[in-house]
């Protein structure tokens, strides 16, 4: 078996890795402030992020903080919708850039929306197990890990529409 290969759609400060510069990952993000291997807006991605990825992390904006708070300084300020939107359309990219056996790492906090939600936004990705990691009791949320396997999905050729499979 070769290396694995990691795409981390949400690189960020890169806390959750031990190792920030893991050789075998390439990680996106659209802020230039964090040193992405890949600048680039992951709702859309650019033909130089590649294929063939086994493994992609996602930990995507959870809250809709308000323009001024001091976690939108430090990871952005998104909307409700716009955080819905990076969801669906990002985890959508993923599965085209990932092998057909690839899994996804999927770190979610339920403060504004629910897990189960969320879930329904990435139908291309078959939820495996999760874990609940820490749960806060003064804003009422819980953080969760999830690992999801990639569905396959067969092209009608006469009409071009994707069939979900196993």
């Amino acid at each position: 078996m070769g290396v694995i290969k990691i795409l981390d759609m949400s690189a960020g400060n890169r806390a959750i890795w031990f190792d920030k510069e893991c050789p075998y990952t390439t990680f996106l993000d659209c802020r230039v402030s964090t040193n992405p291997t890949i600048l680039c807006d992951i709702r859309e991605l650019p033909l130089t992020v590649g294929i063939g990825y086994d493994l992609v992390v996602f930990d995507p904006p959870h809250v809709n903080f308000g323009k001024n708070a001091e976690m939108s300084k430090t990871y952005g300020h998104h909307t409700t919708e716009e955080i819905r939107e990076i969801i669906q359309k990002s985890t959508n990219e993923a599965h085209k850039v990932s092998k057909e056996n690839a899994f996804m790492a999927f770190k979610w906090n339920d403060h504004d929306q629910k897990l189960e939600k969320i879930l329904r936004l990435m139908p291309l990705w078959e939820p495996l197990f999760g874990h609940k990691v820490s749960q806060r009791i003064k804003h009422s949320s819980t953080t969760y890990w999830v690992l999801l396997k990639r569905r396959q999905v067969k092209i009608n050729p006469p009409d071009g529409t994707e069939v979900e499979g196993k």
